[in-house]
């Protein structure tokens, strides 16, 4: 799971920079604000999976 976040984050963090540096300032915010999302969503489905897989074997 965290080496999917972390090449999400990276790769956004890439391409805003090269938003940044072309003077495309919304382009780059929004695409920081989709990885945070994106990164967000992994972080929490994986902790879901988790949950679900706990669930089964009988733990709380």
């Amino acid at each position: 799971m965290y080496q999917k976040m972390y090449y999400t984050l990276f790769n956004a963090i890439t391409t805003a920079l090269d938003q940044l540096e072309r003077g495309v300032v919304p382009a780059a915010i929004l695409t920081l604000k989709t990885a945070q999302m994106d990164a967000e969503d992994l972080f929490l489905d994986d902790g879901e999976e988790l949950t679900e897989t706990e669930n089964k074997d009988g733990y709380p």
